[in-house]
């Protein structure tokens, strides 16, 4: 904070010549930039014995952009000195306070005496203010190079005349424009003092130009099998308006120690993305003392559209050596149920005013669970949509032939994949991982064309597509009498296989109309799109093989693409019939809020889709499932997703396998739902509390200040007040046919019914609670449940974040700054998850 211009602002009073009018005084060019103008309500006095002016009642001067204001102002010509005070009312409370304002620059002082000629100034209680900061002395001193030397100072972010919270300076010195530098000082709350201080401590002070930056304060860990330690204590730097980055540190007491930095970069209408490099080092100490470490990379990348409309370039990368997310130092880890890593990245070429594009991609998914790696590095596509070779130029165009509507695509993917255990990556096992790599080439066109019969009611597509593929790998069967099994060897030998599908369906809208007797005039809409459609796919595929089964003298016919890149299985002839009712209903109802049409449309039913296949040359169980799905969103705020599938044929009672009979003739009914689920969700709020939550939302993914670091570090800890309340509700009700012969007859359908809520509710203007439950129905157990507590303390904000149901429980008491400029001056207190 500078008091350059403060002090500057005290010695335009001297010099002072002739008093021309009551509240007007006119200075020597030599002295001042331009005229002081003062007022007062009450009266000015000018004693000339004495070379005193003095200004009564809500006093107030203006020289340029200075403004300051007091009850009482005295100006002493012949000592060369200002004083400013205040006055007391009949009940002995202060009146009208020295006050200086200069830009944004805001003083406030009980008295204030300056000396011109030796620019020294004395201060009592004053306060000051500069962006979110509050600075209060009891006394003070100016030094003739501008710094101020106080004691018995206050420096908070809270605006009250008694602040709820503030650091005591015991002695400091204020560098203007550059830092404040104290002496002991400690944290008091609500007046009392508490014992959190420091020795020492240097606050910088920011111009205006200035771009924030410092220190993220870290999170205290004090049970972990780590030992006690800090957690992500961090420090911010922001370069340019393109560029910023963040260093954070992790340590414990046993050795376990953390380093990342996060760069994030943005360059406008051409791209923007952030970077992420993390190594961390697991040590428990004693008695197991085990060693780990993993190291992780994170780069997102998006182009803007208008960059380059032919080039595009993007990447989503999130690899772990150690490809799980369960493993890290950090307690509230928020992607523990995730056990799967995905990483691509995808460059585009767009050929403009032509149906041609190319795409060069790599990817890798890391899959925990199964221990698994999938790399494809890389897969190149090229691909032509639809284009109409027989289409006239819009010069010829008269009578639209019917020729016209043949549609032709082309697509071309080459690829080089492999899939291998994450320990190979782990030790360092490359050649292994080399030797897993499988490649191939596929390309296919089609051929269709669209005719619209009978009076355009109904709609005949045929089409014709034609593909090649090309596997650089395949397999060899071989039957073993001794052991009397197959052995299967994978041999580097290239492999043709081709595959034509000629295809053809026919559709169409029928639509019918039901009206109710009422007021409302309501009108019930039916909508039903029935189609049927065929294919035929010879047997035409190349790369068959087969071996002789020696123990039932059988001929075995397989397919040496069945473990390639590009796999297939063996298959005849294949004849198929497929017929679909697609439904959807809606009503119509006379309202007075629509003062358009005066109607009201609702969606009953958004769909309801019908289906079944029958295949001509099986030998049975040609009729394939019946399968059902149905979709309801009758208000914006609810959605309910039914599917199920049925089948027509007869099944052991004993075993649940079925056979080629159809169940109605064996006394089974029409025949049985293999599986059946119903999902609902349910979000309730009120509209204005929905916009205000996708305007935080888009608010804080283009904020670049620290506050938006400790927010992607610990993002449950933004919340906001201004939304009364909000809550979502998930229901998941699934049944699927037992497989397992052993034990059909003890249960023939294996459930899943789980219930999740999630709520957030404002008590009070200051508090707020949050909580995120999951419930197993079946058992009636909460499988795991989260409680978040908020207390908004004016200037404050306390956090409690608890999880006392699940694998990952946990709990943290975190006090945190509400303003800005203290927002990673936290004190954390936490237990972490037991699995640590």
């Amino acid at each position: 904070m500078t008091f350059r211009a403060v002090l500057a602002l005290f010695a335009v009073f001297f010099g002072a010549t002739k008093l021309t009018a009551q509240d007007t005084v006119v200075m020597n060019s030599n002295d001042f930039e331009s005229q002081v103008i003062y007022s007062a309500r009450d009266s000015i006095f000018c004693d000339y014995k004495k070379q005193q002016i003095h200004l009564f009642g809500d006093a107030h001067l203006n020289y340029t952009d200075v403004d300051m204001r007091a009850d009482y102002l005295l100006i002493d010509l012949g000592n060369k000195e200002v004083y400013a005070t205040y006055t007391l009312d009949s009940l002995g409370r202060r009146v009208g306070q020295p006050i200086f304002v200069q830009g944004t620059d805001t003083v406030k002082t009980a008295t204030l005496r300056y000396n011109f000629e030796t620019e020294k100034a004395y201060i009592q209680e004053v306060a000051i203010k500069q962006d979110e900061f509050y600075l209060t002395m009891e006394r003070g001193k100016r030094q003739a190079n501008d710094e101020i030397h106080f004691v018995n100072g206050k420096f908070t972010t809270c605006n009250l005349s008694e602040p709820h919270y503030h650091f005591f300076l015991s002695r400091a010195i204020l560098v203007p424009d550059k830092r404040i530098v104290t002496g002991p000082m400690n944290l008091w709350i609500m007046g009392v003092p508490t014992p959190l201080g420091l020795p020492f401590s240097v606050i910088p002070q920011r111009k205006e130009r200035d771009k924030k930056h410092g220190f993220l304060m870290p999170q205290f860990t004090a049970i972990s099998p780590y030992g006690f330690g800090l957690q992500n204590l961090g420090y911010y730097i922001p370069i340019n308006d393109k560029l910023q980055t963040t260093l954070y540190g992790t340590i414990y007491s046993r050795g376990s120690f953390g380093l990342n930095t996060k760069t994030d970069y943005a360059v406008r209408y051409k791209f923007n993305g952030s970077f992420e490099a993390g190594y961390q080092f697991f040590r428990t100490g004693f008695p197991d003392d085990s060693k780990l470490s993993n190291v992780a990379l994170r780069w997102n990348h998006t182009q803007d559209r208008k960059a380059n409309p032919k080039w595009s370039f993007n990447t989503a990368i999130n690899f772990n050596s150690n490809s799980t997310n369960k493993q890290t130092l950090n307690p509230q880890n928020t992607q523990y149920f995730n056990n799967t890593l995905n990483s691509d990245v995808n460059l585009g070429r767009t050929f403009i005013g032509t149906p041609l594009s190319m795409r060069l991609k790599a990817s890798m998914r890391q899959n925990s669970s199964s221990g698994r790696i999938n790399l494809n590095s890389p897969d190149f596509n090229f691909t032509a949509t639809r284009f109409y070779p027989f289409k006239r130029k819009k010069a010829a165009v008269g009578k639209v032939r019917s020729y016209e509507s043949i549609g032709m695509t082309y697509f071309l993917d080459a690829t080089n994949k492999a899939d291998f255990a994450d320990s190979l990556l782990s030790k360092g096992e490359f050649q292994d991982i080399d030797n897993s790599f499988m490649n191939g080439a596929k390309h296919s066109t089609t051929i269709q064309w669209t005719l619209n019969l009978l009076r355009n009611t109904v709609r005949f597509t045929p089409s014709v597509t034609y593909s090649q593929k090309y596997n650089f790998q395949s397999i060899e069967k071989t039957f073993d009498p001794v052991d009397e099994v197959v052995v299967v060897d994978t041999v580097s030998q290239g492999m043709f296989s081709q595959q034509l599908t000629t295809s053809g369906s026919l559709s169409t809208n029928l639509y019918s109309y039901y009206r109710f007797i009422g007021k409302r005039n309501t009108l019930l809409r039916h909508v039903m799109t029935p189609s049927v459609s065929f294919s035929y796919i010879p047997a035409i595929q190349g790369g068959v093989g087969s071996y002789i089964n020696t123990v039932n003298n059988t001929e075995v016919f397989y397919s040496k693409h069945e473990r390639s890149v590009y796999s297939e299985g063996y298959t005849k002839d294949v004849g198929r019939l497929d017929f679909t009712v697609v439904n959807s209903f809606e009503l119509k109802q006379r309202s007075d809020e629509d003062t358009l049409t005066g109607y009201k449309k609702t969606r009953i039913i958004d769909n309801f889709v019908l289906s079944t296949s029958y295949d001509i040359f099986k030998d049975s169980f040609n009729w394939g499932n019946l399968n059902m799905g149905m979709l309801i969103n009758p208000i914006d705020v609810l959605n309910i997703n039914i599917t199920g599938t049925h089948s027509f044929y007869a099944w052991d009672d004993s075993t649940g396998v079925s056979n080629s009979k159809y169940a109605i003739n064996e006394g089974q009914g029409i025949g049985r739902l293999t599986n059946f689920s119903i999902a609902t969700g349910w979000t309730l709020t009120s509209k204005k509390s929905r916009d205000i939550l996708q305007d935080q939302q888009q608010q804080m993914s283009t904020t670049w200040n620290p506050q938006y670091q400790n927010w992607m570090v610990m993002p449950s800890q933004i919340v906001s007040f201004e939304i009364p309340w909000k809550i979502s509700f998930n229901h998941l009700l699934s049944y699927t046919l037992n497989s397992d012969q052993e034990t059909f007859l003890e249960r023939k359908y294996t459930p899943n019914h789980t219930l999740s809520m999630t709520g957030d509710v404002t008590i009070t203007e200051n508090w707020k609670i949050t909580a995120t439950t999951y419930l197993d129905a079946k058992t009636m157990k909460v499988t795991n449940a989260n409680l978040v507590l908020y207390r908004n303390i004016h200037c404050w904000n306390l956090l409690f974040n608890w999880t006392p149901i699940g694998t990952n429980k946990s709990f943290m008491l975190t006090i945190r700054g509400n303003g800005q400029a203290l927002s990673n001056a936290q004190l954390r207190l936490q237990k972490p998850p037991f699995f640590l």
